[in-house]
Protein backbone atom coordinates (compact mmCIF):
# COMPACT_ATOMS: atom_id res chain seq x y z
CA UNK A 1 0.00 0.00 0.00
CA UNK A 2 1.78 3.38 -1.38
CA UNK A 3 0.33 6.64 0.82
CA UNK A 4 2.17 10.04 -0.19
CA UNK A 5 0.25 11.51 2.26
CA UNK A 6 3.00 12.23 4.35
CA UNK A 7 5.06 13.70 1.79
CA UNK A 8 2.48 16.07 0.76
CA UNK A 9 2.76 17.41 4.57
CA UNK A 10 6.43 17.72 4.38
CA UNK A 11 6.23 19.72 1.03
CA UNK A 12 3.49 21.90 1.64
CA UNK A 13 5.08 22.50 5.56
CA UNK A 14 8.35 23.93 3.67
CA UNK A 15 6.36 26.18 1.31
CA UNK A 16 4.25 27.15 3.55
CA UNK A 17 7.25 28.20 6.16
CA UNK A 18 8.54 30.37 3.67
CA UNK A 19 5.18 32.22 3.02
CA UNK A 20 4.82 32.86 6.72
CA UNK A 21 7.23 35.21 6.68
CA UNK A 22 5.93 36.85 3.92
CA UNK A 23 2.33 37.69 4.23
CA UNK A 24 -0.53 37.06 6.58
CA UNK A 25 -1.54 33.75 8.42
CA UNK A 26 -3.03 30.87 5.39
CA UNK A 27 -5.71 27.95 6.08
CA UNK A 28 -3.13 26.19 5.08
CA UNK A 29 -0.45 27.24 7.29
CA UNK A 30 -2.97 26.69 10.28
CA UNK A 31 -3.65 23.48 10.05
CA UNK A 32 -0.20 22.23 9.32
CA UNK A 33 0.69 24.36 12.70
CA UNK A 34 -2.28 22.20 14.29
CA UNK A 35 -0.69 18.53 12.86
CA UNK A 36 1.82 19.65 15.36
CA UNK A 37 -0.31 21.14 18.29
CA UNK A 38 -3.07 18.76 18.66
CA UNK A 39 -2.40 16.48 21.13
CA UNK A 40 -5.59 13.87 19.37
CA UNK A 41 -3.63 14.18 15.65
CA UNK A 42 0.25 13.89 17.68
CA UNK A 43 -1.27 10.36 19.71
CA UNK A 44 -2.87 9.12 16.33
CA UNK A 45 0.34 9.47 14.46
CA UNK A 46 2.38 7.54 17.03
CA UNK A 47 -0.09 4.76 17.18
CA UNK A 48 0.32 4.50 13.23
CA UNK A 49 3.95 4.26 13.66
CA UNK A 50 3.23 1.76 16.24
CA UNK A 51 1.01 -0.29 14.05
CA UNK A 52 3.69 -0.58 11.31
CA UNK A 53 5.79 -2.88 13.35
CA UNK A 54 3.26 -5.43 12.74
CA UNK A 55 4.40 -5.86 9.20
CA UNK A 56 7.56 -6.84 10.39
CA UNK A 57 6.37 -8.60 13.28
CA UNK A 58 3.85 -10.89 11.45
CA UNK A 59 6.77 -11.27 8.29
CA UNK A 60 8.94 -12.80 10.94
CA UNK A 61 6.71 -15.95 12.39
CA UNK A 62 7.65 -16.81 8.46
CA UNK A 63 11.74 -16.78 8.69
CA UNK A 64 14.07 -18.98 10.73
CA UNK A 65 14.59 -19.02 14.19
CA UNK A 66 17.87 -18.99 15.60
CA UNK A 67 19.17 -19.47 19.22
CA UNK A 68 22.36 -19.93 20.60
CA UNK A 69 22.31 -22.44 24.15
CA UNK A 70 25.22 -23.04 26.64
CA UNK A 71 25.06 -24.09 30.34
CA UNK A 72 28.06 -24.53 33.19
CA UNK A 73 27.44 -26.46 36.07
CA UNK A 74 30.20 -27.72 38.91
CA UNK A 75 29.08 -31.03 40.61
CA UNK A 76 31.07 -32.07 44.01
CA UNK A 77 31.51 -35.45 44.81
CA UNK A 78 33.14 -36.16 48.02
CA UNK A 79 32.21 -39.55 48.66
CA UNK A 80 34.34 -40.64 45.14
CA UNK A 81 37.59 -41.97 45.80
CA UNK A 82 38.57 -40.95 42.55
CA UNK A 83 37.33 -37.29 42.06
CA UNK A 84 36.73 -33.65 44.36
CA UNK A 85 33.96 -32.85 41.62
CA UNK A 86 33.15 -32.65 38.01
CA UNK A 87 32.40 -29.38 35.90
CA UNK A 88 30.25 -29.62 32.82
CA UNK A 89 30.04 -27.69 29.94
CA UNK A 90 27.82 -27.19 26.78
CA UNK A 91 26.51 -25.18 24.12
CA UNK A 92 24.18 -25.56 21.41
CA UNK A 93 23.00 -23.64 17.91
CA UNK A 94 19.75 -24.29 16.65
CA UNK A 95 18.16 -23.52 13.57
CA UNK A 96 14.44 -23.92 13.30
CA UNK A 97 12.57 -23.36 9.95
CA UNK A 98 9.25 -23.54 9.26
CA UNK A 99 8.43 -25.28 5.35
CA UNK A 100 4.10 -25.57 6.24
CA UNK A 101 2.36 -23.37 8.69
CA UNK A 102 -0.69 -21.76 7.71
CA UNK A 103 -1.42 -20.84 11.07
CA UNK A 104 2.03 -18.48 10.99
CA UNK A 105 1.06 -17.44 7.11
CA UNK A 106 -2.23 -16.37 8.39
CA UNK A 107 -0.80 -14.14 10.95
CA UNK A 108 1.24 -12.35 8.37
CA UNK A 109 -1.76 -11.62 6.37
CA UNK A 110 -3.63 -10.09 9.23
CA UNK A 111 -0.62 -8.18 10.45
CA UNK A 112 -0.49 -6.42 7.06
CA UNK A 113 -4.15 -5.95 7.02
CA UNK A 114 -3.62 -4.16 10.47
CA UNK A 115 -0.79 -1.80 9.63
CA UNK A 116 -2.38 -0.69 6.49
CA UNK A 117 -5.52 -0.46 8.54
CA UNK A 118 -3.95 2.29 10.72
CA UNK A 119 -2.63 4.37 7.54
CA UNK A 120 -5.82 4.53 6.97
CA UNK A 121 -7.26 5.58 10.42
CA UNK A 122 -4.23 7.94 10.38
CA UNK A 123 -5.38 9.55 7.64
CA UNK A 124 -8.84 9.44 8.52
CA UNK A 125 -8.02 11.91 11.67
CA UNK A 126 -5.63 14.28 9.92
CA UNK A 127 -8.51 14.68 7.39
CA UNK A 128 -11.38 15.51 10.62
CA UNK A 129 -8.56 17.65 11.79
CA UNK A 130 -8.41 19.48 8.46
CA UNK A 131 -12.23 19.71 8.38
CA UNK A 132 -12.34 21.08 12.27
CA UNK A 133 -9.99 23.48 11.82
CA UNK A 134 -10.84 24.97 8.89
CA UNK A 135 -14.44 25.06 10.17
CA UNK A 136 -13.28 26.78 13.18
CA UNK A 137 -11.11 29.23 10.81
CA UNK A 138 -14.09 30.18 8.59
CA UNK A 139 -16.71 30.15 11.82
CA UNK A 140 -14.20 32.78 13.03
CA UNK A 141 -14.41 34.24 9.58
CA UNK A 142 -17.90 34.55 9.82
CA UNK A 143 -18.04 35.74 13.28
CA UNK A 144 -16.14 38.29 12.60
CA UNK A 145 -18.57 39.83 9.59
CA UNK A 146 -21.66 39.12 11.41
CA UNK A 147 -20.56 41.25 14.01
CA UNK A 148 -19.10 44.25 11.53
CA UNK A 149 -22.50 44.21 10.23
CA UNK A 150 -24.09 44.27 13.59
CA UNK A 151 -21.60 47.17 14.51
CA UNK A 152 -22.70 49.01 11.19
CA UNK A 153 -25.90 48.61 11.68
CA UNK A 154 -25.59 50.05 15.28
CA UNK A 155 -24.01 52.91 14.21
CA UNK A 156 -26.39 53.36 11.63
CA UNK A 157 -29.63 53.18 13.94
CA UNK A 158 -28.15 55.37 16.75
CA UNK A 159 -27.88 58.13 13.60
CA UNK A 160 -31.74 57.66 13.06
CA UNK A 161 -32.44 57.59 16.64
CA UNK A 162 -30.93 60.97 17.45
CA UNK A 163 -31.99 62.00 14.09
CA UNK A 164 -35.59 61.45 15.28
CA UNK A 165 -34.97 62.72 18.60
CA UNK A 166 -34.35 65.98 17.24
CA UNK A 167 -36.96 65.64 14.83
CA UNK A 168 -39.59 65.13 17.55
CA UNK A 169 -38.44 67.90 19.84
CA UNK A 170 -39.16 70.40 16.83
CA UNK A 171 -42.37 68.82 15.89
CA UNK A 172 -41.25 67.26 12.62
CA UNK A 173 -41.22 63.48 13.83
CA UNK A 174 -43.81 61.22 15.37
CA UNK A 175 -43.12 59.61 18.71
CA UNK A 176 -43.97 56.25 16.90
CA UNK A 177 -41.32 56.91 14.22
CA UNK A 178 -38.56 57.76 17.34
CA UNK A 179 -39.74 54.23 19.21
CA UNK A 180 -39.12 52.90 16.25
CA UNK A 181 -35.44 53.72 15.60
CA UNK A 182 -35.39 53.27 19.42
CA UNK A 183 -36.22 49.47 19.33
CA UNK A 184 -33.70 49.43 15.92
CA UNK A 185 -31.21 50.74 17.94
CA UNK A 186 -31.84 48.34 21.40
CA UNK A 187 -32.12 45.52 18.84
CA UNK A 188 -28.74 46.28 17.04
CA UNK A 189 -26.71 46.72 20.76
CA UNK A 190 -27.78 43.62 21.61
CA UNK A 191 -26.99 41.69 18.06
CA UNK A 192 -23.56 43.46 18.83
CA UNK A 193 -23.32 41.90 22.42
CA UNK A 194 -24.58 38.05 21.10
CA UNK A 195 -22.04 38.41 17.92
CA UNK A 196 -18.91 39.59 20.28
CA UNK A 197 -19.66 36.56 22.25
CA UNK A 198 -20.29 34.25 19.42
CA UNK A 199 -16.64 35.62 17.93
CA UNK A 200 -14.87 35.27 21.27
CA UNK A 201 -15.62 31.48 20.88
CA UNK A 202 -15.15 30.64 18.02
CA UNK A 203 -11.16 32.21 18.19
CA UNK A 204 -11.00 30.14 21.48
CA UNK A 205 -12.05 26.88 19.42
CA UNK A 206 -9.64 27.51 16.78
CA UNK A 207 -6.79 28.27 19.29
CA UNK A 208 -7.45 25.13 21.13
CA UNK A 209 -6.51 23.02 17.61
CA UNK A 210 -4.17 24.99 16.44
CA UNK A 211 -2.29 27.09 19.30
CA UNK A 212 -2.45 29.85 16.99
CA UNK A 213 -4.52 32.75 18.08
CA UNK A 214 -7.36 33.81 17.00
CA UNK A 215 -6.73 36.85 16.40
CA UNK A 216 -4.40 36.62 13.71
CA UNK A 217 -7.20 35.11 11.23
CA UNK A 218 -7.37 37.75 8.18
CA UNK A 219 -11.08 38.94 8.15
CA UNK A 220 -11.36 38.94 4.71
CA UNK A 221 -10.93 34.94 4.16
CA UNK A 222 -14.38 34.77 2.29
CA UNK A 223 -13.65 37.83 0.38
CA UNK A 224 -12.43 35.50 -2.46
CA UNK A 225 -14.69 32.37 -1.96
CA UNK A 226 -16.04 31.44 -5.73
CA UNK A 227 -17.83 28.72 -6.68
CA UNK A 228 -15.28 26.28 -9.04
CA UNK A 229 -16.67 23.68 -11.26
CA UNK A 230 -17.62 20.24 -9.84
CA UNK A 231 -17.01 16.93 -11.24
CA UNK A 232 -19.85 15.16 -12.59
CA UNK A 233 -21.72 13.43 -10.26
CA UNK A 234 -20.65 9.58 -11.94
CA UNK A 235 -16.84 10.85 -11.26
CA UNK A 236 -17.53 11.83 -8.15
CA UNK A 237 -18.69 8.25 -7.10
CA UNK A 238 -15.96 6.53 -9.14
CA UNK A 239 -13.67 8.24 -7.01
CA UNK A 240 -15.10 7.92 -4.00
CA UNK A 241 -15.89 4.03 -4.68
CA UNK A 242 -11.53 3.98 -4.52
CA UNK A 243 -11.00 6.87 -2.49
CA UNK A 244 -12.93 7.13 0.61
CA UNK A 245 -11.28 6.34 3.49
CA UNK A 246 -13.82 4.75 5.25
CA UNK A 247 -14.55 1.88 2.51
CA UNK A 248 -10.81 0.92 2.47
CA UNK A 249 -10.84 0.77 6.51
CA UNK A 250 -13.55 -1.84 5.89
CA UNK A 251 -12.09 -3.38 3.11
CA UNK A 252 -8.68 -3.53 5.59
CA UNK A 253 -11.15 -4.77 8.11
CA UNK A 254 -12.53 -7.37 5.72
CA UNK A 255 -8.84 -8.84 5.16
CA UNK A 256 -7.81 -9.55 8.92
CA UNK A 257 -11.44 -11.06 9.17
CA UNK A 258 -10.20 -13.39 5.81
CA UNK A 259 -7.07 -13.88 7.23
CA UNK A 260 -8.62 -14.79 10.59
CA UNK A 261 -10.46 -17.46 9.14
CA UNK A 262 -7.49 -18.71 7.58
CA UNK A 263 -5.78 -18.99 10.48
CA UNK A 264 -9.07 -21.06 12.21
CA UNK A 265 -8.69 -23.53 9.14
CA UNK A 266 -5.41 -23.79 9.35
CA UNK A 267 -5.54 -25.55 12.65
CA UNK A 268 -7.13 -28.70 11.15
CA UNK A 269 -4.16 -28.94 8.81
CA UNK A 270 -0.57 -29.90 9.32
CA UNK A 271 2.79 -28.10 10.64
CA UNK A 272 6.20 -29.25 9.04
CA UNK A 273 9.34 -27.38 9.89
CA UNK A 274 12.78 -28.77 9.34
CA UNK A 275 15.25 -27.98 12.57
CA UNK A 276 18.62 -28.10 12.56
CA UNK A 277 21.43 -28.11 15.93
CA UNK A 278 24.98 -28.31 16.35
CA UNK A 279 26.96 -28.33 20.04
CA UNK A 280 29.73 -29.22 21.67
CA UNK A 281 29.24 -31.12 25.70
CA UNK A 282 32.54 -32.14 27.81
CA UNK A 283 33.48 -32.42 31.60
CA UNK A 284 36.10 -32.13 33.22
CA UNK A 285 36.94 -34.33 36.44
CA UNK A 286 38.35 -32.33 39.02
CA UNK A 287 42.16 -34.75 40.22
CA UNK A 288 40.71 -36.99 37.33
CA UNK A 289 42.89 -40.24 36.66
CA UNK A 290 42.00 -43.41 35.01
CA UNK A 291 38.87 -44.58 36.49
CA UNK A 292 37.12 -40.75 35.02
CA UNK A 293 38.07 -41.68 32.11
CA UNK A 294 36.52 -45.31 32.59
CA UNK A 295 33.21 -43.90 33.78
CA UNK A 296 32.76 -40.56 31.44
CA UNK A 297 33.21 -38.05 34.07
CA UNK A 298 36.10 -36.65 32.10
CA UNK A 299 34.56 -36.78 28.09
CA UNK A 300 34.17 -34.44 25.22
CA UNK A 301 31.75 -34.47 22.44
CA UNK A 302 30.42 -33.16 19.29
CA UNK A 303 26.59 -33.27 18.66
CA UNK A 304 25.24 -32.67 14.79
CA UNK A 305 21.43 -32.95 14.10
CA UNK A 306 18.66 -32.10 11.71
CA UNK A 307 15.23 -33.49 11.90
CA UNK A 308 12.26 -32.86 10.27
CA UNK A 309 9.21 -32.05 12.82
CA UNK A 310 5.58 -32.76 11.36
CA UNK A 311 2.78 -32.36 13.64
CA UNK A 312 -0.80 -33.49 12.69
CA UNK A 313 -3.86 -32.40 15.13
CA UNK A 314 -6.55 -34.83 15.32
CA UNK A 315 -9.08 -34.10 18.01
CA UNK A 316 -9.25 -30.89 20.62
CA UNK A 317 -12.70 -31.11 21.82
CA UNK A 318 -14.09 -29.36 18.83
CA UNK A 319 -12.68 -25.96 20.17
CA UNK A 320 -11.39 -25.87 16.42
CA UNK A 321 -14.16 -26.31 14.49
CA UNK A 322 -15.79 -23.69 16.73
CA UNK A 323 -13.47 -21.59 15.83
CA UNK A 324 -13.91 -21.70 12.22
CA UNK A 325 -17.06 -21.31 12.33
CA UNK A 326 -16.90 -17.90 14.52
CA UNK A 327 -14.21 -16.80 11.85
CA UNK A 328 -16.55 -17.67 8.96
CA UNK A 329 -19.28 -15.39 11.01
CA UNK A 330 -17.00 -12.62 11.39
CA UNK A 331 -15.86 -12.55 8.00
CA UNK A 332 -19.48 -12.44 6.87
CA UNK A 333 -19.59 -9.51 9.77
CA UNK A 334 -17.29 -7.66 8.15
CA UNK A 335 -18.36 -8.10 4.45
CA UNK A 336 -21.98 -6.47 5.41
CA UNK A 337 -20.44 -3.93 7.35
CA UNK A 338 -17.67 -2.85 4.00
CA UNK A 339 -21.34 -2.87 2.31
CA UNK A 340 -22.87 -0.45 4.76
CA UNK A 341 -19.39 1.85 4.17
CA UNK A 342 -20.07 1.83 0.87
CA UNK A 343 -23.85 2.94 0.66
CA UNK A 344 -23.00 5.53 3.72
CA UNK A 345 -20.31 6.85 1.34
CA UNK A 346 -22.45 7.41 -1.83
CA UNK A 347 -25.20 8.89 0.34
CA UNK A 348 -23.00 11.09 2.25
CA UNK A 349 -21.24 12.02 -1.52
CA UNK A 350 -25.02 12.99 -2.93
CA UNK A 351 -25.93 15.23 0.49
CA UNK A 352 -22.73 16.89 0.30
CA UNK A 353 -23.26 17.41 -3.33
CA UNK A 354 -26.37 18.92 -2.96
CA UNK A 355 -24.97 21.25 -0.56
CA UNK A 356 -22.29 22.43 -2.54
CA UNK A 357 -25.05 23.11 -5.43
CA UNK A 358 -27.32 24.76 -3.19
CA UNK A 359 -24.48 27.10 -1.38
CA UNK A 360 -23.59 27.91 -5.03
CA UNK A 361 -27.14 29.05 -6.12
CA UNK A 362 -27.82 30.91 -2.48
CA UNK A 363 -24.86 32.99 -2.74
CA UNK A 364 -25.48 34.26 -6.16
CA UNK A 365 -29.34 34.74 -4.74
CA UNK A 366 -27.76 36.77 -1.85
CA UNK A 367 -25.34 39.04 -3.98
CA UNK A 368 -28.12 40.01 -6.10
CA UNK A 369 -30.11 40.86 -2.73
CA UNK A 370 -27.69 42.63 -1.45
CA UNK A 371 -27.76 44.92 -4.58
CA UNK A 372 -31.30 45.24 -4.45
CA UNK A 373 -31.43 46.22 -1.05
CA UNK A 374 -28.81 48.74 -1.39
CA UNK A 375 -30.43 50.17 -4.01
CA UNK A 376 -33.92 50.24 -2.02
CA UNK A 377 -32.33 51.43 0.54
CA UNK A 378 -31.07 54.41 -1.00
CA UNK A 379 -33.90 54.74 -2.97
CA UNK A 380 -36.32 54.93 0.14
CA UNK A 381 -34.10 57.69 1.78
CA UNK A 382 -34.52 59.99 -1.10
CA UNK A 383 -38.19 59.29 -1.05
CA UNK A 384 -38.22 60.12 2.42
CA UNK A 385 -36.23 63.31 2.11
CA UNK A 386 -39.60 63.91 -0.98
CA UNK A 387 -41.93 63.18 1.77
CA UNK A 388 -42.98 60.14 0.00
CA UNK A 389 -41.83 57.55 2.69
CA UNK A 390 -41.85 57.89 6.66
CA UNK A 391 -38.64 57.39 8.81
CA UNK A 392 -39.86 53.71 9.77
CA UNK A 393 -39.50 52.65 5.87
CA UNK A 394 -36.32 54.08 5.66
CA UNK A 395 -35.24 52.08 9.02
CA UNK A 396 -36.87 49.06 7.60
CA UNK A 397 -34.53 49.25 4.53
CA UNK A 398 -31.47 49.85 6.03
CA UNK A 399 -32.53 46.79 8.73
CA UNK A 400 -32.64 44.97 5.22
CA UNK A 401 -29.45 45.84 3.65
CA UNK A 402 -27.69 44.41 6.60
CA UNK A 403 -29.20 41.46 7.14
CA UNK A 404 -28.77 40.57 3.67
CA UNK A 405 -24.75 41.04 4.39
CA UNK A 406 -24.94 39.00 7.11
CA UNK A 407 -27.12 36.16 4.89
CA UNK A 408 -24.55 36.19 2.41
CA UNK A 409 -21.76 35.55 4.76
CA UNK A 410 -23.69 33.23 6.36
CA UNK A 411 -23.86 31.58 2.89
CA UNK A 412 -20.20 31.65 1.98
CA UNK A 413 -19.73 29.91 4.98
CA UNK A 414 -22.15 26.69 4.53
CA UNK A 415 -20.89 26.92 1.09
CA UNK A 416 -17.01 26.34 2.30
CA UNK A 417 -18.42 23.48 4.68
CA UNK A 418 -20.19 21.44 2.25
CA UNK A 419 -17.64 21.81 -0.19
CA UNK A 420 -14.88 20.51 2.52
CA UNK A 421 -17.44 17.63 3.51
CA UNK A 422 -17.67 16.59 -0.12
CA UNK A 423 -13.77 16.90 -0.03
CA UNK A 424 -13.25 14.31 2.39
CA UNK A 425 -15.58 11.91 1.75
CA UNK A 426 -14.36 12.06 -1.88
CA UNK A 427 -10.81 11.78 -0.54
CA UNK A 428 -9.65 14.59 -2.24
CA UNK A 429 -8.86 16.74 1.51
CA UNK A 430 -5.64 16.92 2.21
CA UNK A 431 -2.99 20.18 2.77
CA UNK A 432 -2.96 21.02 -1.24
CA UNK A 433 -6.94 21.22 -0.79
CA UNK A 434 -6.71 24.09 0.77
CA UNK A 435 -5.01 26.56 -1.91
CA UNK A 436 -8.43 27.33 -3.06
CA UNK A 437 -9.06 28.86 0.23
CA UNK A 438 -6.44 31.24 0.15
CA UNK A 439 -7.20 34.35 -1.10
CA UNK A 440 -4.00 35.99 -3.46
CA UNK A 441 -1.98 39.04 -1.47
CA UNK A 442 -3.21 42.27 -2.40
CA UNK A 443 -0.82 44.70 -3.26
Amino acid sequence: MKINFLTRVVISSVLCLSATQAGALTLQEAVIAADQYDAGILAQRSLNEAEQQKRIQGFAGLLPVVALNGSYSKQDQPGASYAAGVKRHNYAVTLTQPLFDVAKYATWRRADAMADASEVNYMIAQQKLISDVSDAWFSVIYASRVLDNADKARVAFEQQLNGALKALDIGDQTRLEVDEAQANFDTAVADVITAESQLRDARIRFEKLSGISGNAIPASGMDCIAPGKQPQLLQLKERTARQNLNIRAAEFSLEQSRADLLAANGQHMPVVSVQAAYGNNWSRAENGNYLDEVFGTTSKTRNTNIALNVSVPLFAGGSQVSQSIEASHRKEQSREELVDARRTALQELESAVSGVRSGEARMSAHRNAIVSAKRRMESTQYARELGLRTTIDALNAEKDYFKSLSELARAQYEYIVSSIKLAAVSGDLDYSYLNRFTCPARS
